[in-house]
């Protein structure tokens, strides 16, 4: 029988806010889907990596081996922005004490993430979708050495930029160029911006269930949302990384508009920011309405977790 599951990789700067493990774990719990790879961007890349192998082994057998490579840890930015140069020389992120030694983790992928990148998906058969939820560094570097993978790449999901309000949206600001390079290429894109995980969030009740429910997965997970509250000082985690994932499950949680989307890299003080412009003819899909409580319910429901006291939906 053919495998009917879609193929990703999910290309992260897992550690610093709590979303990319969350929306790691996600991936995870979704049987739709066929993780082929992991890859870590931006700063420390080695401890990132750490802390995706220990969310797969505790997801399970299945999820143990799954290649985990590490990826540019420096940005093409030309001129970094705003705290985005501590997260360039070896800040830890703040979840590191909640992965695993060594010892107990499958080994680190052999290869760079740009060459993996490279060699997965040239290696495909145009089915392979890239969830892209941190810097998109990765990305343009491998689209520049082997600019034969965008015709190989049906389309990608992003979580990047922000069109409501004046502001760089964190992965884009640490790294503008490289969102440029991708955003102009020819890939289709599912965005996921700012403001729509911004609008979905954990409640307390949903990170204490997380933590009883009895699975080394959503326990993890609560570990780590824990230590990213001491750290931050925040308590409400923002699901900004998994929705872009949960949109590629069940688009119909948003509303979409079609357009362009374009980086800003000449302004001094627009440097990084979006804009988006409408048009039926665009290559970009971006999420503009969501149903937040429909949406966090199907995030929990997906880890096996009824949001205060309904009924688990999987």
């Amino acid at each position: 029988m053919t495998d009917q599951r879609r193929k990703v990789i999910l290309d992260t700067d897992i550690g610093d806010d709590v979303d990319d493990a969350l929306a790691l774990g996600l991936i995870c719990r979704s049987p739709e889907l066929q993780l082929l790879g992991v890859t870590t961007v931006f700063g420390n890349v080695q401890a990132r990596a750490r802390q995706a192998r220990t969310i797969l082994a505790k997801a399970g057998p299945a999820f143990h081996a799954i290649p985990v490579a590490m990826g540019c840890g420096a940005s093409l930015a030309s001129r970094p922005k705003d705290n985005t140069a501590a997260y360039l020389h070896g800040q830890l992120p703040n979840q590191d004490c909640t992965c695993l030694p060594e010892a107990e983790l499958a080994p680190i992928q052999g290869r760079h993430a740009v060459p993996f990148l490279i060699d997965t998906i040239m290696a495909g058969a145009g089915d392979i979708i890239p969830i892209a939820i941190g810097a998109l560094t990765n990305i343009a570097v491998a689209l520049v050495l082997e600019p034969r993978i965008a015709a190989k790449i049906p389309k990608m999901v992003v979580m990047a930029g922000e069109f409501r309000r004046s502001m760089a949206e964190w992965n884009i600001r640490c790294d503008p160029e490289a969102a440029h390079i991708v955003f102009s290429s020819d890939i289709p894109m599912d965005v996921t911006p700012y403001h729509i995980g911004d609008m979905v969030r954990l409640q307390e009740t949903d990170i204490h269930a997380l933590a009883v429910a009895a699975t080394p997965l959503a326990e993890n997970l609560a570990a780590a949302v824990a230590v990213w509250q001491h750290a931050t000082g925040r308590v409400a985690p923002a699901l900004f990384d998994p929705m872009a994932v949960a949109t590629l499950l069940q688009p119909d949680l948003v509303t979409w508009k079609t357009g362009t989307v374009h980086v800003e890299l000449a302004g001094q003080h627009t440097y990084g920011m979006t804009s988006f412009d409408e048009q039926t003819s665009g290559r970009h899909r971006v999420a503009w309405e969501v149903d937040a409580d429909r949406a966090r319910a199907y995030y929990l429901g997906r880890l096996g977790v009824a949001p205060r006291g309904e009924s688990r939906d999987g």
